[in-house]
């Protein structure tokens, strides 16, 4: 109840911004005395705000993402990552390396003895080879010698093995939005494929302890959870309307029940399964989980259009017809039509004196010829 009020109130409030574009209806001839007239529509051109409601996922920004390298060369000792997208905390272990050739330069530093001029120089081989500086301190304060070196978590958020990154930041192309009119049904929550890739699964990790590493290794890469993206198909008419910068109400399970406002920040334009539609991409800050599914409200003015009842409008496969009354009969005639909502349908040409009730004239036992004939009624 609350997301339908809410997504009330936008439509309210786009409405009253774009009042000046005016909402004429159609006017309608009253029916003569014949008993076999029917009412005919005299459309009058106009523009209307229509909410459109799109399925979609979220998932990582792969530019908000820490990259987690081995700063030494050597053998990992002890791995305490399980799993990927397994949560970690700034400043917590990773793993340990055992490095020899760092053994050995400690070994190296602690036998200067009390030179201070060959120790500096001793320090400052350590921290090339990439041992940490406190590291260094810590051995010649306890002249110990450091047998492995750690590498710690250097960001909050969800590691994941950089083997895997490829495929994560590589979503499946999406599927395109359910076959409708030419921008699509808007009425309805027609289901469109989510745009993303699949879920992310918690898989183990391929590194095992006793694998070698080279010093600048990327090991892992750390997503960050404080920005996520959440992506939505959008049919290609749609989009030319609602362009980047369009506001969107995002809701759904993985919003912890949240409504949250946004902004459209890319559209790109995406052809699969034979449809061209644009994935809409919107950032979100805060908490969300990766691979839940959401749903955005999107307000979208159509501009200078003319709307009749779907009743006035046949169906035949590709094209849609009217029937317009030409003397004593009526003439099935092809249109190009646009979005369907609210019991209306937009079409893209001017016709006059069109029939209020298609389907009363039609004969459900023949053939519907149109006088005109088009490609299709999609753009």
């Amino acid at each position: 109840m609350k997301k339908r009020f809410t997504v009330n109130i936008l439509l309210l409030t786009a409405m009253a911004a774009f009042a000046a574009c005016g909402t004429a209806p159609a006017t309608k001839e009253a029916p003569a005395a014949n008993a076999d007239s029917l009412p005919l529509l005299f459309p009058r051109q106009q523009s209307r705000v229509v909410v459109m409601e799109a399925p979609g996922t979220v998932r990582y920004d792969s530019r908000n993402r820490a990259i987690l390298p081995a700063r030494v060369a050597g053998r990992i000792e002890k791995l305490y990552v399980r799993y990927n997208y397994q949560p970690v905390r700034k400043g917590q272990l990773i793993l340990e390396i055992y490095a020899p050739e760092l053994v050995a330069a400690q070994r190296e530093m602690l036998s200067v003895g009390n030179d201070p001029q060959m120790q500096a120089l001793a320090v400052r081989k350590l921290e090339l080879m990439g041992m940490p500086g406190n590291l260094v301190r810590e051995v010649l304060r306890t002249r110990q010698v450091r047998v492995t070196i750690p590498v710690y978590s250097n960001a909050d958020g969800y590691i994941l093995e950089e083997s895997a990154v490829a495929s994560a930041d590589s979503p499946a192309p999406a599927a395109a939005p359910a076959r409708g009119d030419a921008m699509g049904n808007m009425g309805a929550a027609a289901p469109m494929a989510a745009p993303s890739g699949p879920a992310p699964t918690q898989s183990p990790v391929l590194l095992r302890a006793g694998q070698y590493v080279t010093a600048g290794q990327n090991l892992f890469s750390i997503y960050k959870t404080g920005r996520m993206i959440a992506e939505f198909a959008l049919p290609a008419g749609i989009a030319a309307a609602a362009g980047p910068g369009a506001r969107v109400l995002i809701g759904g399970n993985g919003m912890n029940g949240e409504l949250r406002n946004g902004n459209i920040h890319l559209l790109e334009p995406v052809f699969a399964n034979g449809e061209k539609f644009s994935r809409a991409r919107v950032y979100i800050d805060g908490q969300a989980a990766a691979g839940q599914l959401i749903t955005a409200w999107i307000p979208v003015l159509i501009r200078n259009s003319w709307w009749v009842p779907a009743s006035a409008v046949i169906r035949l496969g590709q094209e849609n017809v009217v029937f317009k009354k030409s003397g004593q009969e009526y003439l099935a005639m092809p249109v190009r039509t646009g979005i369907r909502t609210g019991g209306m349908v937009q079409l893209t040409e001017e016709i006059s004196g069109i029939a209020a009730n298609a389907a009363y004239i039609a004969d459900s036992e023949g053939f519907i010829w149109p006088e005109a004939s088009i490609s299709s009624s999609h753009p």
